[in-house]
């Protein structure tokens, strides 16, 4: 029979919905349950996506005994931590600050009002039912003792969310920036890129800081430590050599074994980051990857509404990576006469031998060496490689595929729906812009309150869930990225109000950063999230965006405010940049110059689509074809002419008519403070 996930829409949450575990949805229900026979609650928080999760399902959670033993002294409740990040962070940081460490599957123990009393992550099936009945008879011969640890742990937690206020703001020095970009090097590996050892994850924050930090300094070593990481993760396993997009991680240090899941957000910030390198170096495998990735976006996580869904899982037929690797017969047989060549370009039996006699496709070689010893032209060898993927990917499909949880999360449609605009930018291709323009608009249409606030999750025609931090403001930040590529007004005024939702609801008054759920969440303690991961902090993603719109719109007070938030996180950012570089990136943008372009005139389109060809840190690109009421446009429009005004301060230059020439005095400018652009 069904327990009571079956209601529900997260399929995490479907997929335990036959489980002889008795388990709750997170809720109300729940809580009084546990009140009620006054016994611990058992949080077990995973995603859909992740593949110890399942074991742990199948190994656990589908064990009758095992059941017996969870159902009699606990409440136990399922937890997608993609449908409610801020349950997650409460009882990952619960588990962190007893264990050292967290992961997923998490499995927390707690009072019955809900505060952590123990945790831990994945545990072998008699360990479980070891710890099952050595907490449930501490609960009953100790509860003072647990309450004393629950009292303590909240404690810590919500100390993790204090923050001394500054008084002035010292912004960030040529020093500081210096010794982040040192930090930075000392832990890069230079053999393999990327940083730090296995496992190794894509950190797309640290190599958007370094392509900034070279922008404004000169360094080429923060350049090469970038294109290095990008171009050694396109050649190895973590890429989907067939079908393009990244899966989460790499087992190994050298990109070759991935966790073979694909995440939606891993997906949209990489895009981000290979348009920005394909912009600096003209070099086309980086357009590649970020044309290959969409492909894979819009073919497998794209709904019939044109959002995008969560994931792909890790597993499929009960294995792991079996969708996505290949036996030296099945990769040979599609190519024909060509397999044996395509074999050797792709590693089939040499470096891309796996488990089981399976191959993860990885490239081996230098493109242009590799043709040359095979006789062939660069041209001829990309031309075979891309036959070759378009043939497996026939026969790939053919396959029983991976797990799709297809929930739409605002949060993370925001950073694909800004990939795309990225991409159209840097591309020229107004396609891509279509696409985000679509997401976009269904998400408001769709996700909106009255109010200015938006919904987080949306699944079988319903949105739910209130948004929290990263949900408002990733979205504004798209928006204000589509006003950026597209010149419709319509998205800034979209943007504003979110913006204008976010200061009204999510402050601390306290520490002047910004709470990631909204008051009333039924939370034990409203967590401050400043870390940046995988995915930036949602108050280091506010903070640039206030930057970027009080410097468009002329509202010191959103500056300001970006530079108050960044005052308090200024040391922490430069002494630990891995886990700040978000914050470094807004270092960068908050002691140089920071330029408003703006292109006035019947040809803006023409000039903003080039313009959006450069890489130009430290600006917002804006351009309109007749006069607005934004006021920034007041007194640009000159008749018969399109002009580039590049404004900065208070001040704007005279304008030009060409882009040459404004990518000149952006030139000149830096050289005047002393800071380094390059142009491609």
């Amino acid at each position: 029979m069904p327990n009571r996930l079956i209601r529900e829409t997260s399929p995490y949450l479907l997929q335990h919905a036959h489980n002889p575990v008795d388990w709750f949805p997170y809720g109300e229900e729940a809580f009084a349950e546990a009140q009620n026979r006054n016994v611990p609650i058992l949080f077990s928080i995973g995603y859909s996506a992740c593949h110890w999760c399942h074991v742990m399902e199948h190994e656990s959670f589908e064990n009758e005994a095992i059941a017996v033993l969870m159902n009699e002294s606990f409440v136990c409740v399922k937890v997608d931590r993609e449908e409610r990040p801020d349950v997650d962070h409460l009882y990952m940081d619960a588990v962190q600050l007893m264990q050292g460490r967290g992961g997923w599957p998490l499995n927390c123990f707690a009072l019955p009002d809900g505060r952590p009393f123990w945790g831990g992550t994945y545990f072998r099936p008699e360990q479980w039912k070891e710890i099952l009945i050595q907490v449930a008879e501490l609960c009953r011969t100790r509860r003072a003792d647990v309450e004393v640890q629950a009292s303590e742990i909240v404690s810590g937690i919500a100390g993790q969310s204090l923050f001394e206020p500054q008084n002035q703001y010292p912004g960030f020095t040529k020093t500081a920036l210096e010794n982040a970009f040192a930090k930075l090097q000392s832990q890069f590996d230079t053999e393999n890129g990327g940083f730090g050892h296995a496992p190794k994850f894509p950190m797309p924050v640290v190599p958007d800081f370094l392509l900034r930090y070279h922008s404004h300094s000169g360094n080429s070593e923060a350049l090469q430590m970038v294109l290095k990481t990008l171009r050694n993760m396109a050649a190895g396993g973590i890429y989907d050599q067939v079908g393009g997009g990244f899966a989460r991680y790499s087992v190994d240090a050298i990109w070759k074994v991935p966790h073979f899941e694909k995440m939606l957000y891993d997906n949209a910030l990489l895009v981000s980051l290979y348009c920005d390198a394909y912009k600096i170096t003209g070099e086309q495998q980086f357009k590649r990857i970020a044309d290959e990735t969409l492909a894979f976006v819009s073919r497998e996580l794209t709904s019939p509404e044109g959002v995008f869904y969560s994931a792909l899982d890790a597993d499929s037929e009960g294995e792991e990576g079996l969708y996505y690797t290949w036996t030296e017969a099945e990769f040979k047989h599609p190519l024909g006469p060509f397999g044996q060549l395509m074999g050797e370009y792709f590693g089939v039996g040499s470096e891309g031998l796996w488990e089981n006699g399976r191959n993860i496709l990885v490239r081996l070689f230098d493109d242009a060496l590799f043709a040359q010893q095979h006789y062939l032209s660069l041209e001829e060898l990309m031309a075979l490689a891309g036959k070759a993927r378009k043939d497996l990917l026939k026969v790939r499909e053919t396959r029983p595929r991976p797990g799709l949880d297809d929930k739409v999360l605002t949060s993370w449609n925001a950073l694909m729906i800004k990939a795309f605009a990225d991409a159209g930018a840097a591309f020229g291709n107004t396609g891509y812009l279509n696409i985000a323009e679509k997401a976009a608009s269904f998400i408001l249409n769709n996700f909106s309150k009255p109010d200015g606030s938006l919904y987080h999750t949306w699944k079988n025609g319903k949105a739910r869930i209130d948004g929290f931090l990263d949900d408002h403001t990733f979205m504004a930040d798209a928006l204000l990225r589509l006003y950026e590529v597209t010149a419709n007004e319509v998205w800034l005024n979209k943007s504003i109000k979110i913006t204008d939702y976010i200061l009204e609801t999510f402050p601390d008054r306290v520490s002047g950063l910004f709470f990631f759920s909204q008051a009333g969440s039924e939370a034990i303690t409203r967590k401050i999230e400043t870390h940046d991961g995988v995915i930036p902090s949602s108050n280091s993603s506010l903070a640039r965006h206030l930057f970027r719109l009080g410097s468009l719109t002329g509202k010191t007070g959103l500056t300001d405010k970006a530079k108050e938030m960044i005052t308090l996180l200024a040391g922490e950012a430069a002494a630990y940049p891995s886990a700040y570089a978000n914050w470094c990136s807004l270092g960068i943008e908050t002691s140089s110059p920071y330029y408003v372009i703006a292109v006035a005139g019947q040809d803006a389109m023409e000039k903003l689509q080039e313009l959006g060809r450069y890489y130009i840190p430290n600006s917002i690109i804006i351009g309109s074809k007749t006069p607005s009421s934004f006021p920034l446009w007041q007194g640009k429009f000159i008749e018969g002419k399109t002009l580039i005004y590049i404004c900065y301060g208070e001040a704007c230059l005279a304008p030009v008519e060409t882009v040459q020439e404004a990518l000149s005095m952006i030139r000149d400018r830096q050289s005047s403070e002393n800071s380094f652009t390059s142009f491609r």
